[in-house]
């Protein structure tokens, strides 16, 4: 091979390299586009998902005032109906004791063996203990 042939195979490859170098050129700086595009919806995305959690946890706030109204409510008006029925001569009686509660305590009295431990199970369960016989 000359030093002619030599040197136009050269440059031949020179713009061959030349030509795919621009061609990866454009498809990276394409990619870059998109990339950043994604990346800007991606942020977008994100901010709105920020705000609804935002506003979730400002409703979960207000639910949970309100629930705490309506249990502070719960127990005024039950010391309401104390005071009026107070006043008009009722004599206070004692919640009833649900057959269930009473035959799980008596059962578990009856299950435990003597000591210490069944003397304060005893001592803090006595009256649903004598209102179950």
């Amino acid at each position: 091979m000359t030093i002619e042939e030599r040197f136009k195979a050269a440059e031949a490859a020179v713009v061959s390299l030349t030509a795919e170098r621009d061609d990866l050129r454009k498809t990276v700086e394409a990619s870059v586009v998109d990339v950043s595009a994604e990346l800007e919806a991606l942020k977008v995305e994100s901010a709105a998902h920020a705000q609804k959690v935002q506003e979730l946890e400002t409703a979960l706030a207000e639910a949970n005032a309100k629930v705490a109204e309506l249990e502070a409510s719960k127990a005024t008006g039950s010391a309401e109906a104390a005071v009026i029925l107070a006043a008009s001569g009722v004599d206070p009686v004692a919640a009833p004791v649900a057959q269930a509660v009473v035959g799980s305590i008596c059962e578990q009295y009856a299950a435990m063996p003597v000591g210490a431990e069944r003397r304060a199970f005893f001592k803090k369960h006595k009256a649903v203990l004598f209102s179950a016989k």
